[in-house]
């Protein structure tokens, strides 16, 4: 049995069916009564409140049950799960960039960069997470940095545009200061979905990374904004296997990861605690299999375009949204077609859309989304 696809309200210790309590409590009273009970009698209406906060309690019984489980307990219960098998929910965290700091120094001075400088865009500040030092020798240093904020609020900005400088770092010399990459990472607190894989994987983790659900656990761990993590030999040109060597490959909510990111799960999974003596980890970003759709969507006759287009966009984000954070997703005109099969299309077509097979260590991202409604309409 297949416990990722058991039904919550399976999962139960007690009957919590409320015609099943009715019909037990009016049996249970007329047996010993021995009166037959008709709809109208006085007693039946007590028999309903009664059954019916009977039923409330065997629900928030069974309820409390499920909350036992990871794979159906939420917020703080989730969180007692997680402390079971040493896994703590994960905090927020600040988004990370790279900033290149430059001066045009002369002769023998210096300008050093102390760790926490900071460089700001707007309200929003990075701080560097390490120091260095300028000089006539090296005018430019690039320096790793973290917004002051965690959360998704330092994430995006395009390079340069976190440029002003809020520190003096020197009385005379003007330092400049602008990001060279994008920021990514941030991420707020870990979701229960997330927390919930992780929880699942722990048993993973008592061995050293050799397994692939190790791999998969520790390199969760480094950050709440991975959602997929994909695990397996390296190959070379040809595709034979690397041996020795562990390609993983992560993909984050917000799509690809950033530098920063890499850099982080590289160090986490290169421990000599957690890495077999021999392995060799690399860790990179899956390969995007970009596709665009162009959906055109026959309707019957008498539908409104406007409602019909709203409720195929509607249902389009939420089969992306299913598809997003998930690798070696197959890119299937069908599926496509089916999703888009709104109340009021007869038809939906899909033309240059091809079935695409995606490898576990790639990303089907969807570049562009055209649905448009055909000029006639069919009786069906």
């Amino acid at each position: 049995m297949d416990l990722n696809k058991l039904p919550r309200e399976n999962v139960k210790v007690v009957d919590d069916d409320l015609a099943t309590v009715l019909a037990a409590t009016i049996a249970d009273y007329e047996a010993r009564s021995g009166k037959v009970l008709q709809p109208a009698h006085i007693e039946r209406l007590l028999i309903n409140t009664f059954a019916y906060r009977e039923t409330l309690a065997r629900q928030q019984m069974n309820e409390a049950y499920r909350q036992q489980h990871p794979r159906f307990a939420t917020g703080l219960m989730l969180d007692l799960c997680g402390d079971d098998v040493n896994t703590p929910r994960l905090a927020a965290q600040p988004a990370l960039t790279t900033l290149r700091f430059s001066a045009e120094i002369a002769g023998q001075a210096q300008v050093f960069i102390a760790a926490g400088s900071r460089v700001s865009v707007g309200d929003v500040m990075f701080a560097t997470r390490e120091g260095g030092t300028l000089s006539a020798a090296q005018k430019q240093l690039d320096l790793l940095a973290a917004c002051t904020v965690p959360g998704i609020s330092g994430n995006g900005w395009s390079a340069g545009q976190i440029n002003t400088v809020v520190d003096s770092l020197h009385p005379t010399i003007a330092v400049k200061a602008a990001n060279i990459t994008v920021p990514s990472g941030g991420v707020d607190i870990e979701g229960d979905d997330a927390y919930r894989q992780r929880i699942l994987l722990a048993p993973e983790s008592f061995s050293v990374a050799g397994p692939v659900g190790a791999y998969q656990y520790w390199a969760r761990q480094v950050s709440p904004a991975i959602v997929d993590v994909h695990v397996a030999n390296d190959t070379d040109s040809t595709g034979a296997p690397i041996g020795g060597t562990v390609a993983v490959s992560i993909l984050t909510k917000d799509g690809l990861p950033g530098d920063e990111l890499l850099g982080a799960v590289q160090t986490a999974l290169s421990a000599e605690r957690l890495r077999p003596l021999c392995d060799k980890v690399v860790v990179r970003p899956p390969a995007p299999v970009d596709y665009s759709v162009n959906a055109t969507l026959t309707l019957f006759s008498g539908s409104n375009p406007a409602e019909v287009l709203a409720a195929a966009n509607a249902a389009w984000a939420a089969y992306e949204a299913g598809r997003r954070h998930r690798l070696g997703a197959d890119i299937v005109p069908l599926h496509i077609q089916a999703a888009l099969r709104v109340a009021g299309v007869y038809n939906v077509s899909t033309p240059g859309l091809a079935l695409t097979t995606v490898a576990p260590n790639q990303w089907a991202r969807c570049t562009r989304i055209n649905i448009t409604a055909a000029a006639e309409q069919v009786d069906g």
